[in-house]
């Protein structure tokens, strides 16, 4: 990590920002699950009874130092490990245990941020900052006042904290106790942000819309031809105007958790109750699965998803694709180098492919698995989803097989070559050219693509021995009673990757990951899982101590190797 910040600077930085910042801050993703309220619940309010458009925490001065010590730690990093002893030079006077917060109201629809500190007695904080921002003049109220940056900021002891702002006015909205505009954020993460959409007037809201249209216009403007690309935009700005009418809240909370040993990264979004954006979400639950017996533990990577899809959805769905079938048809029509005949073959083909996409999605609800195994010379990896007429994509892929040109090197399709449990199966196979090497090692002097087809699925498989693989697949598919299970999940770790590829060529960096993931209890691992909350969902990303642990001693490695003997 060349870029790393100074630890003087950083923390310098920390205490200006905490004291001084003016900025308007704003995110358009904020935090977790635990953020969005529940429906019908009070939220917080300013003195004059409105809520703020913008909520920002950090961690208090103590989390913070101890999250960076950590991190100096596993990403071999020491020069991290001297911020503690300067924050705590340049944080003297602050509550170490409490959040810094920043909220930011809308007055005369303009943002004014309001920094808010927990200290008793901001005057010996602004002491040790006069350097840097000058002296500090106090009005009859007791308002102090310095510019920083020929920018006048107003400060205001306010019970046990301080709040600082530009308008002096702005001030009196901040109330004395503002713990309960931090619910759910301040010391759950280092860093959390909450946007509340409905609090940003609506004739605002219009303008943005109103902007959007007009640089839409503009782009279409500059085109020739563009019907349907017209088309696909005017559905975007159409979601884009329902997305910013009828959402409630964005969150976003980001936490270096040394407990549990990763970092993790949660966002939620809601929409306003009753809206049809809330009708979406509300419509995606969980529901019996039949790929679940990708979610194992000793699988490399997995992905699952079983959800039931609202009617909203389906329509929007539908709609993108018409679109999306429009410009792909355009596209070839202007390429210049296909013939009518061949243009209407293609768009006959993925015409039909809509066709399965679109049934498929009419039946209310996804399903779908794939997993991958790795290791030292290992490698399969198994995909299921459902679909409405499994007989409808074995037909397509027949004809899309006669297409392939009749030579030596061409694949080989064998279609119709046994049925298990029902499903019906299919096989591709190549040969690996000898010069191929690496590719031969991971599969043999053959790849052989396994399928198969049922009236309501569709699977494939890859890798040696997966058709053995493909069958353990298809009969978990009868066991699965759903149960409480996130919408979606993804799981994946380094390590079996990494051995993998030091099967096939031995890289100096790998094996320095290797090893540090060998000794790690996490084995590299990335989570992401996604969750339904009342009229929305939220999403959890965590990243194991051994991934970043990993990545450092690669970087370390990289540097070893430059330094001259």
């Amino acid at each position: 990590m060349t870029n790393c910040l100074r630890p003087r600077h950083a923390a310098r930085a920390v205490a200006a920002v905490a004291v001084l910042a003016t900025t308007f801050i704003a995110a358009p993703a904020m935090a977790q699950e635990r953020l969005a309220p529940a429906a019908g619940s009070s939220r917080a309010t300013l003195t004059d009874g409105t809520q703020p458009v913008v909520v920002v925490t950090l961690g208090s001065v103590r989390k913070l130092m101890d999250d960076v010590s950590y991190m100096a730690e596993i990403t071999s990093q020491p020069q991290l490990a001297m911020f503690p002893m300067l924050a705590a030079t340049f944080t003297q006077g602050m509550d170490m245990d409490q959040p810094i917060g920043v909220l930011v109201p809308l007055v005369g629809g303009a943002p004014q941020p309001i920094v808010v500190l927990p200290t008793q007695d901001i005057r010996p904080i602004l002491k040790r900052l006069e350097a840097q921002t000058g002296p500090v003049d106090e009005l009859d109220d007791g308002t102090l006042v310095l510019t920083v940056n020929q920018n006048t900021l107003y400060i205001k002891q306010n019970a046990n904290n301080a709040v600082a702002a530009q308008n002096q006015a702005a001030l009196k909205l901040a109330p004395a106790d503002a713990s309960e505009l931090f619910k759910g954020m301040g010391n759950a993460y280092n860093v959390a942000v909450r946007l509340q959409v409905q609090q940003v007037p609506v004739e605002i809201r219009n303008i943005l819309i109103d902007q959007l249209r007009q640089g839409f216009e503009q782009t279409m403007a500059q085109q020739g031809d563009a019907e349907s690309a017209r088309e696909m935009g005017e559905n975007s700005i159409a979601q884009l105007e329902r997305l910013i009418q009828e959402a409630d809240e964005l969150n976003l909370g980001l936490n270096i958790d040394k407990a549990n040993q990763q970092v993790a990264l949660d966002v939620s979004f809601t929409a306003v109750g009753g809206t049809q954006l809330a009708a979406v979400y509300g419509g995606q639950q969980s529901i019996p699965s039949r790929f679940s017996s990708v979610i194992r533990d000793d699988a490399a990577a997995y992905i699952h998803s079983a959800t039931s899809i609202s009617p909203e959805a389906i329509t929007q769905a539908k709609d993108g694709i018409k679109s999306s079938l429009g410009m792909i048809k355009g596209a070839l029509e202007t390429d210049g180098n296909l013939s009518e005949d061949q243009i209407n073959e293609i768009d006959q083909y993925i015409t039909r492919l809509s066709d399965i996409v679109t049934e498929s999605l009419s039946e209310g609800k996804s399903d779908m698995g794939v997993m991958v195994l790795a290791g030292r010379d290992e490698f399969q990896a198994v995909i299921g989803t459902f679909v409405a007429d499994g007989t409808k994509v074995a037909a397509l892929a027949k004809d899309l097989a006669t297409k392939v040109p009749d030579s030596p090197d061409a694949p080989k399709f064998k279609f119709d070559i046994g049925n298990f449990g029902g499903v019906t199966l299919h096989m591709i196979e190549a040969d690996v050219p000898a010069s191929e090497d690496e590719v031969r090692k991971v599969f043999g002097e053959k790849i052989q693509v396994h399928i198969g087809t049922a009236p309501k699925a569709v699977y494939i498989a890859a890798g040696r021995g997966s058709d053995e693989l493909l069958k353990q697949f298809i009969t978990a598919g009868s066991s699965d009673n759903g149960g409480d299970r996130p919408l979606g999940q993804f799981k994946f770790k380094l390590l079996p990757f990494l051995e993998l590829a030091q099967s096939v060529e031995a890289n100096d960096n790998m094996a320095a990951m290797i090893n540090a993931l060998t000794n790690s209890q996490d084995k590299g691992e990335v989570n992401v899982t996604t969750k339904s909350i009342p009229n929305g969902s939220s999403m959890k990303l965590t990243i194991g101590e051994g991934l970043i642990r990993a990545i450092g001693a690669a970087a370390m490695a990289g540097r070893q190797a430059q330094q001259p003997f």
